[in-house]
């Protein structure tokens, strides 16, 4: 379900979150989605970089390690070992970036670093997946201050408990039937 204006539904979650920034900016972070033409330029970047690089390798990860033992389904490793390596290389980016700035879009916490959240908090639970943030000194930093903002650390509390990281090791382990 997305978005409703009166003339338009939004359905792509990316054109939500711009427009909810845009409409209800001053009841929040008034800045997410930048202050002036420019930043929200930077902004769009990296949303579009989010989109189109990490989210791709992100989700298949997000799906095949956290998701697909619950679901006893086989892991495909394949898909889990070429995901590993196009988000490595997406990362790299990302650390050089963060060597620069404290966050994607700039000095300051941003719609572009939000975007990333769900994800990340995924991979940084999974043993399998969470070297791959965490190997990288920009990247791991970034990845502290996003997630201990008190606007995430409050929704990710009620999170089942199958998605906290014991529970997604322990998924992990468990052999799962060939479903071939």
């Amino acid at each position: 379900m997305g978005a409703r204006s009166p003339r338009k539904n939004l359905d792509q979650s990316r054109a939500i979150c711009r427009y909810v920034c845009e409409k209800h900016g001053e009841k929040g972070n008034r800045y997410l989605y930048g202050r002036n033409p420019l930043e929200k330029a930077s902004i769009d970047e990296w949303v579009e970089a989010e989109g189109q690089s990490f989210n791709p390798p992100s989700s298949t990860l997000v799906f095949q390690l956290a998701f697909t033992p619950r679901m006893k389904i086989k892991q495909d490793e394949a898909a889990i070992k070429q995901s590993k390596e196009k988000l490595a290389k997406v990362l790299d980016v990302y650390d050089k970036r963060l060597a620069e700035t404290r966050f994607l879009a700039g000095d300051h916490f941003s719609l572009a670093d939000l975007s990333h959240l769900p994800n990340a908090h995924y991979l940084l639970a999974s043993p399998d997946a969470a070297p791959l943030c965490t190997s990288s000194p920009n990247v791991a930093r970034w990845w502290n201050d996003i997630s201990s903002r008190h606007s995430w650390k409050k929704p990710v509390v009620h999170l089942s408990p199958a998605e906290t990281h014991g529970n997604l090791l322990a998924a992990r382990k468990k052999p799962c039937p060939n479903t071939d």
